[in-house]
């Protein structure tokens, strides 16, 4: 008989001492023991540390000067002992059956990535304001248009997360949809848990709630063009999605133009629009959007779009000649 699945907590903590203790009390309370809870103190200037220190085994506190959460992240997960990892940020909830759930949605499929459902709430966790659909099983052709949720909806091995290389911190926004985006690419068993064990916690201080417009914009373009460059070398992915794909890198310019996003710093999108149109499969190809961006240009032609757009609606459905 195999041995059970070992589960580390990841948490990023940078001055949340107003939520950490609910936060870790979540953890102890789990139906299915986890191996550990790391919590890396990212250079809080409150009693974070002190707080996580006082629990005990099995929290482990690593201190750090503040390097963001994605450094965070990845130092806990170099850290990490368990056979898989589960995040969980500073400021929410697991139900007490959050990893049980998930552990025994994996035991099944070897190596797979389980996602759960999302339960948002503002005060009370037993009160959610919203609780997402069924994840999907397939990871094509939705993650080009969406995250599929938040960090701690997943269950994901150590050794992928470290395969695929950690979350990079040079990104500031989308850091994780980023993430799942090259752990996508191999194609992994994604196995949906129809249970809604992340709690997520509404404030006005959180990261969603305090994202400029703008900025959400550039964080969009960013993973659109590095999972574009990824599905450029994957034939097989570019065939059944390049024509989405294509659409996808031209939503997040046009959107970051909207907001204001300047065109060099959309010199990734537009680099892989370019090569989608020029190397995509022919359905891609022979495509208006495609022809138009060979003939002209990304930059040209999203200005003559804005041109037709004022007569008509120029959509992935009228696209093909």
């Amino acid at each position: 008989m195999s041995s059970p699945l070992t589960v580390s907590v990841i948490t990023p903590c940078y001055n949340g001492s107003r939520y950490l203790r609910a936060t870790i009390e979540s953890v102890l309370a789990q139906s299915y023991p986890v191996l550990e809870m790391i919590v890396v103190d990212d250079g809080s200037t409150d009693d974070s540390a002190v707080i996580a220190e006082s629990f005990g085994h099995p929290i482990r506190v690593i201190r750090q000067k503040n390097q963001g959460e994605s450094v965070a992240r990845n130092v806990a997960i170099q850290a990490a002992r368990g056979d898989y990892v589960q995040f969980l940020d500073a400021d929410d909830l697991l139900t007490p059956d959050a990893v049980e759930q998930k552990v025994c949605a994996v035991e099944r499929h070897p190596g797979a990535v389980a996602i759960s459902r999302i339960a948002f709430f503002t005060n009370d966790p037993a009160r959610p304001t919203q609780i997402t659909d069924i994840p999907t099983s397939e990871w094509f052709p939705r993650i080009i248009g969406t995250n599929f949720g938040a960090p701690h909806a997943w269950l994901v091995p150590r050794e992928t997360v470290v395969t695929a290389g950690g979350f990079d911190a040079s990104l500031r926004w989308f850091e994780d949809w980023e993430l799942w985006t090259r752990i996508a690419l191999p194609q992994p068993a994604l196995v949906p848990v129809d249970h809604a064990g992340a709690l997520y916690r509404q404030h006005p201080q959180s990261q969603l709630a305090t994202t400029k417009d703008a900025d959400r914009a550039r964080g969009h373009a960013a993973v659109m063009a590095r999972l574009g460059q990824g599905m450029l070398k994957r034939p097989e992915l570019l065939a059944a999605h390049g024509e989405a794909m294509l659409w996808a890198l031209w939503t997040s310019l046009r959107r970051a133009l909207e907001k204001g996003v300047g065109w060099d710093e959309l010199s990734p999108v537009t680099d892989v629009l370019a090569k989608l149109a020029a190397r995509g499969p022919a359905q891609v190809r022979k495509g208006r959007l495609a022809a138009m961006i060979r003939l002209v240009g990304p930059r040209w032609a999203s200005r003559l779009h804005g041109l037709v757009n004022r007569r008509s609606t120029w959509s992935p459905q009228a696209a093909a000649v």
